[in-house]
């Protein structure tokens, strides 16, 4: 890159690139995974300071942003990474409480449904494979001592969970065989000789998907705590796992593509799966009925409404200036690419909730006025010149 470009940076959209560092320490509780160090000059979209002698700087994308982008605009399918949640209740109703007894019928529970009580093959961190009832209660042995060791050793205590489960899947037509590879490339990096762990394929379902089971005290007595940013780099080295295999695969987050609204919990999305109506659609109703009443006919304004907006400004900012670039470019490529920018951009403008969606559907006199203060990210005109967003007047809150 020459003293007169500029890089386009994109930390607005999609985390910056993050090394996976295998050293961590016993008090981290992590992944160890390197942290970027903070945000670069000019990254976020952001305009960097000019020398007034050499003039302005012309503005690039790296090689790796505009494939990106590419990936991006293009719709590319986008994995998922699901971190399993252990039960809180029994079938009962009864609360469970965490302790070794409780964890072992968990453990040994998990590791049946993973390989199908026993149909399907097991593979560890060694490379081992077996399948059968005998395997996975081989693992589960192995396993509760080494948890008892750890305990013993003060690694561990009777509230630590003994394992912590992960589910990777891809959409679309993707060979099982393809999504394994990438797995177990995914494991060997990110915990082999660190964590003890088993995998499982499963493909009797719409979409092949890979249950990963690891061992949450390490070799060194650090324990295993996936938080967001340890989440987001599993899911970029999954789709990069995926590219490298031949598969168009995907890892941003939901903000990069425009779309405002969490995903369901997995209980409620099988719920609806099986046609059922989840109690929970009935309780927001509730809520915001109760709500609109209380407020005239208005859903009060929440913290995270305004910073909602505010970031797809940013997000839009950072794509607009991306187009921009490109459309300067005299390769036929970019300049396709720089089009297609343009109409993704116009299409990220809708910031709508679950909550104003439900507040449209209760009556004419609520659409109505939920239309007409229906929030957007701001368009181009709407930014100044160094590429901000602009203050927005408040309107009608809505709720993530």
């Amino acid at each position: 890159m020459s003293d007169f470009e500029t890089p386009i940076g994109f930390e607005d959209c999609w985390p910056p690139y993050r090394s996976t560092c295998k050293a961590k320490g016993g008090a981290s509780g992590g992944l160890g995974l390197g942290r970027a160090g903070g945000r670069r000059e000019g990254e976020g979209g952001r305009t960097l300071p000019t020398d007034p002698a050499s003039g302005p700087k012309r503005p690039v994308l790296s090689t790796e942003d505009k494939a990106r982008l590419a990936r991006v605009v293009r719709r590319a399918p986008e994995v998922v990474v699901k971190v399993s949640v252990p039960a809180k209740h029994d079938k009962q109703g009864n609360p469970i409480h965490v302790n070794r007894s409780t964890e072992a019928i968990r453990v040994a529970a998990h590791l049946s449904y993973i390989s199908r009580n026993g149909k399907l093959e097991l593979e560890n961190d060694r490379g081992e494979v077996a399948s059968g009832r005998a395997a996975a209660a081989a693992v589960f042995r192995e396993w509760m001592d080494k948890h008892d060791e750890d305990r013993a050793n003060g690694m561990a205590t009777d509230r630590t969970r003994i394992t912590t489960s992960m589910v990777f899947s891809m959409p679309g037509e993707v060979s099982p065989e393809v999504v394994r590879d990438a797995v177990r490339a995914l494991a060997e990096q990110e915990f082999q000789g660190r964590h003890d762990y088993v995998m499982a394929l499963h493909t009797d379902t719409h979409h092949p998907h890979a249950h990963l089971t690891v061992r949450t005290v390490g070799h060194d007595g650090a324990k295993l705590a996936l938080r967001k940013a340890d989440l987001q780099h599993l899911r970029d080295v999954f789709a990069q796992e995926l590219r490298q295999r031949g598969v168009e695969a995907e890892s941003t987050p939901r903000h990069a593509r425009g779309i405002p609204r969490r995903g369901e919990a997995t209980p409620v999305y099988k719920i609806r799966q099986r046609g059922g109506k989840p109690l929970a659609d009935a309780r927001i109703r509730r809520e915001v009925e109760a709500e609109l009443s209380q407020n005239a006919g208005r859903l009060r304004e929440q913290p995270w409404d305004e910073a909602i907006v505010q970031r797809r400004g940013r997000v839009m900012a950072a794509y607009a200036a991306a187009a921009a670039a490109l459309a300067q470019s005299a390769d036929a490529g970019d300049q396709v690419l720089a089009r297609e920018t343009q109409r993704f951009v116009t299409r990220l403008t809708d910031t709508s909730t679950r909550r104003a969606a439900i507040a449209l559907s209760l009556s004419p006199k609520v659409r109505s006025f939920a239309q007409d203060g229906d929030r957007q990210a701001p368009v181009k005109g709407d930014l100044d010149d160094a590429g901000r967003c602009q203050s927005h007047d408040k309107r009608p809150g809505r709720e993530r």
